[in-house]
């Protein structure tokens, strides 16, 4: 009987061992699966990080091409027209793309979750704000573009059908006005869409993450 009570009590030792180390073991897991998430994450945001990085460059291109244009032609009332609206295009891409990247180097996943998705929020609105006004621009923007292309092989359209430039300008504002309807008719959609690729990754990692600590 005694030998019997002992080997009952030796059983339930080990078996306490036993669920002692799959405990352990499944913290161990979690950590792992925790610290590669994180590992994930910080690639997805430093992916997010090259495509404003290359935003900005391109914003730098803009800026300067088309600051040297209007300065260039001071004299030209359309001309400088051209390049006021490139100069300014150039610098809403310039403007947005450092706006971001602040953002994103203050994503730190090594936080606590609550202040990582609060910082993921207040990056998901700036690139929202950011999108719109890059669509809405960038909608216009072509209009001068084309103008200042055409110049540069011989031919100026202002002067030769300005009925021809403003039908083309009075276009791009119509889809402008149609891009910024459909983003306040469809917020969530635009959303999704300004928020799609590494942003939208980090987002569902950090739920991820989120589950593990719960």
């Amino acid at each position: 009987m005694t030998e019997t009570i002992m080997e009952l009590h030796e059983l339930e030792s080990a078996w306490k061992t036993l669920d002692a180390q799959v405990a352990q073991q499944d913290v161990a897991i979690k950590d792992l699966r925790r610290q590669n998430l994180g590992l994930r994450m910080r690639g997805k945001l430093m992916r997010a990080s090259f495509g404003q990085w290359a935003q900005l460059l391109v914003g730098l291109l803009f800026a300067v091409w088309g600051g040297g244009y209007w300065f260039d032609h001071l004299g030209t009332p359309h001309l400088v027209a051209y390049g006021l609206a490139v100069h300014a295009y150039g610098i809403a891409l310039l403007a947005t793309a450092v706006v971001m990247l602040v953002h994103l180097a203050a994503v730190d996943y090594a936080q606590p979750v609550a202040d990582v998705q609060q910082r993921l929020l207040t990056l998901r609105r700036t690139r929202i704000r950011s999108e719109r006004v890059c669509w809405i621009v960038g909608a216009i923007v072509w209009v001068p573009i084309m103008m200042i292309a055409l110049r540069t092989i011989g031919l100026d359209a202002w002067l030769v059908n300005p009925a021809w430039v403003i039908g083309n300008l009075a276009a791009a504002v119509a889809i402008a006005a149609a891009a910024a309807w459909v983003m306040w008719r469809k917020p969530a959609w635009f959303a999704k869409i300004s928020m799609d690729g590494p942003l939208a990754d980090v987002e569902r990692q950090l739920a991820d993450i989120n589950a593990l600590r719960a």
